[in-house]
């Protein structure tokens, strides 16, 4: 079964991709505050959890496809020398050597996945060679179920090249941040903002302090970013509305890459609850003693964020400019 403890401590397959900065989602500072037991757990989103329920039916399916005979795993395993090398396969075929991983990949996903093995999201490429790496095996199968078509498996071959660089860097990453005291850079992703967030929750005033030379350049560059922001911004509400005006009672527009819709919601019920449970209180509970102790033992105290606010003079002759228009 899958061992927590085994994946926090070493590198998984699925750690791979964030570290050579390839994982849309995490970035190196991901794994690190992961591992340092410095974020909370993953919750697990319904997609993530609907893929879990699948991928045995999709590993059922192709042992049908291929006539193989895959024996699941899902377990954690570990490099015989290197112990922080570990893997959880999903399934396995050992007397070839090879070894089998499921994806259920949602229509939104399936213009990243190709026909081929080089075709398809270098993160989960990187997945398949560590896995082959861990368990010195020589082929794994990517059995992909996109959309309503049949499974596509894609073949990964063992690269000894790719491999060696792979492993020199990992390893390299897996001393300096894991067994020694450094911290990788901090990156964009919506971890390092929880990191943050949580690290540093509270702050003196006032307690403003003068920026350096090269704080003074970001925050310049950051400035620029904001006015462009606000200008792509109100570019795009115009391109859009002219697209509307287009359109008029038509469902929307396609050309050669693609479509552009404009289409209406279904109509629902929508129930204010705060306003129902206002009236339903004063209405019911006519002694003020009595709705305060009900008031007291719903209400709770909402901790305050930290948040980003800036002042510069282009950022409100931009916010002016749109103010005219």
């Amino acid at each position: 079964m899958i061992n927590p403890e085994l994946r926090r401590q070493g590198i998984s397959s699925t750690d791979i991709g964030a570290i050579f900065g390839l994982d849309p989602w995490r970035d190196a500072f991901s794994v690190w505050a992961a591992k340092k037991g410095q974020l909370p757990p993953v919750i697990a989103t319904p997609r993530m959890r609907l893929g879990k329920f699948l991928e045995q039916g999709i590993m059922a399916f192709y042992g049908d496809l291929t006539g193989r005979s895959p024996e699941w795993c899902d377990e954690t395993l570990q490099h015989p020398e290197h112990p922080w090398m570990v893997c959880t396969p999903d399934a396995l075929i050992p007397r070839e050597r090879r070894g089998v991983d499921a994806k259920l990949v949602f229509w939104d996903q399936r213009r990243k996945w190709g026909h081929n093995p080089d075709e398809i999201p270098e993160s989960i490429q990187l997945q398949m060679w560590w896995m082959m790496a861990v368990l010195n095996y020589d082929l794994w199968d990517v059995v992909a179920l996109i959309g309503e078509d049949l499974p596509r498996i894609y073949t990964i071959e063992r690269d000894r090249e790719v491999e060696r660089v792979m492993l020199a860097r990992v390893e390299e990453w897996y001393r300096r941040y894991l067994i020694g005291d450094e911290r990788p850079p901090i990156g964009s992703s919506d971890d390092a903002a929880r990191w943050l967030q949580q690290v540093y929750p509270n702050h003196k005033r006032p307690d403003l302090r003068w920026a350096t030379d090269g704080e003074v350049a970001l925050l310049n560059e950051y400035v620029q970013l904001r006015v462009v922001q606000k200008e792509l911004s109100a570019r795009r509400n115009l391109l859009e509305t002219a697209f509307k005006e287009a359109i008029q009672g038509r469902e929307g527009l396609e050309w050669n890459e693609g479509a552009f819709t404009w289409r209406k919601s279904k109509d629902s019920e929508v129930t204010n609850w705060e306003a129902l449970a206002i009236a339903l209180l004063y209405h019911h509970i006519k002694d003020p003693e009595a709705r305060a102790t009900l008031l007291a033992e719903y209400t709770r105290t909402k901790i305050g964020t930290r948040r980003i606010r800036i002042s510069h003079d282009d950022l409100r002759d931009a916010a002016a400019d749109k103010e005219a228009a």
